[in-house]
């Protein structure tokens, strides 16, 4: 049997590779996406498309901490925010998409 569910959503964890000096930083959090078909999800070709895109599917990001180790709560500012880093931006739109198409990385 296939749910057809009028409003699809799924929660998956989404790794970042932060910079840091010499390399990266994994840090993980998690984000409730809204699952869209193509025309309401739009294009992904260049940053403000990207932003665009991932403004609609994003419902929450929990896991959230500043600098104190303190819970920031979700807001359309935090959002924002993130989506302004381009390596939070790139792992975002590639766990979605990774998740809606079932594709491994490399793919």
């Amino acid at each position: 049997m296939f749910k057809v569910s009028s409003e699809p959503k799924f929660t998956h964890p989404v790794t970042v590779f932060v910079p840091s000096d010499g390399g990266h930083i994994p840090q993980t959090f998690s984000v409730t996406f809204r699952a869209f078909d193509d025309e309401q999800l739009g294009g992904t070709d260049g940053v403000e498309a990207q932003k665009d895109s991932l403004r609609k599917v994003i419902v929450k990001m929990d896991e959230l901490i500043d600098d104190n180790d303190e819970a920031i709560p979700y807001s359309d500012g935090i959002r924002d925010q993130l989506l302004g880093l381009s390596y939070v931006r790139l792992a975002l739109l590639k766990t979605y998409v990774s998740a809606v198409t079932k594709m491994k990385s490399g793919n």
